[in-house]
C-alpha cells in the first residue's frame, strides 16, 4: 500500500461531532397516598369444667440382630376411675363498640396541592432528546374497615383414656423367641351431676364511616 504523500495530508479536512444528546429510556413519576381505618376489637369469654384420667401402662423388649436370644415384654394393668363433676361453666362476653371511621381532619397543617400529573402516559421520540418513556401515576386511596368479634364457650367434659400395650420383636435373630402378654381391666365411672353449660354473647357495635 502506498503511503500517502505530504500533499495528500495537507488536503484532508474535519467535521467536528454534533453536541452529544442524553437519552433517557424511562420517566416515572408516582404519587401514592394512601388512608388507612382499621378497627377490629375482639371481645371472647371462655369457661370449663374438665376432669381427665389418662392412666398408661407400656413395656417394651427387642432383640436386634442376635444368635439365642429371647425378648419378653408383660404388661398388666389395672385401672379403676371414677369421675363425677358437678358444677357450672358459664361465659359471658358481652361487647360494646362504637367505631367513627369518618375521617374528620384534626388540625395540621393545609394539604399542599396535588401534581400537576393527571395519570397519562407519553411515549416520546427516540430521535430527538428527552424521554422514551414518561409515566405520570397518582393513586388516591381512602379504606374504612371495621370488624368486632364477640364469642363466647363454655364446656363440661369427662376424659378417661386407659392404655396398655406390650411389645416384644427379633429382627434378624436366629433361634430367638419373643414373647409380648398385655392384660388390662379397666372400670371407669363418670357422672354429670346437674351440670350448667352457659355461654352468652352480646354485641353492640356501632359503627360510622
Amino acid at each position: 500500500m502506498e503511503p500517502l504523500s505530504a500533499q495528500d495530508l495537507a488536503a484532508e479536512t474535519a467535521t467536528a461531532l454534533p453536541t452529544k444528546e442524553v437519552l433517557s429510556l424511562l420517566d416515572l413519576n408516582a404519587d401514592v397516598d394512601l388512608a388507612l381505618d382499621l378497627a377490629a376489637p375482639v371481645d371472647l369469654g371462655i369457661a370449663a369444667n374438665l376432669n381427665v384420667a389418662a392412666p398408661i401402662d407400656a413395656a417394651a423388649s427387642a432383640n436386634v440382630l442376635s444368635v439365642g436370644s429371647e425378648a419378653a415384654a408383660l404388661s398388666d394393668q389395672q385401672v379403676l376411675i371414677d369421675q363425677t363433676q358437678s358444677g357450672d361453666a358459664i361465659a359471658n362476653a358481652p361487647q360494646t363498640s362504637v367505631l367513627d371511621q369518618s375521617d374528620d381532619a384534626v388540625g395540621g397543617a393545609d394539604t399542599p396541592a396535588p401534581d400537576s400529573g393527571d395519570g397519562e402516559v407519553a411515549i416520546g421520540d427516540i430521535t430527538a432528546g428527552g424521554n422514551l418513556l414518561d409515566i405520570d401515576v397518582n393513586i388516591d386511596g381512602d379504606i374504612d374497615a371495621a370488624a368486632p368479634i364477640a364469642g363466647a364457650v363454655a364446656a363440661n367434659a369427662n376424659v378417661a383414656a386407659p392404655i396398655d400395650a406390650a411389645v416384644a420383636a427379633n429382627v434378624g435373630s436366629i433361634d430367638s423367641e419373643a414373647t409380648a402378654i398385655s392384660k388390662q381391666t379397666a372400670i371407669i365411672t363418670q357422672d354429670l351431676d346437674g351440670v350448667t353449660a352457659s355461654a352468652t354473647a352480646d354485641q353492640d357495635s356501632t359503627i360510622t364511616q
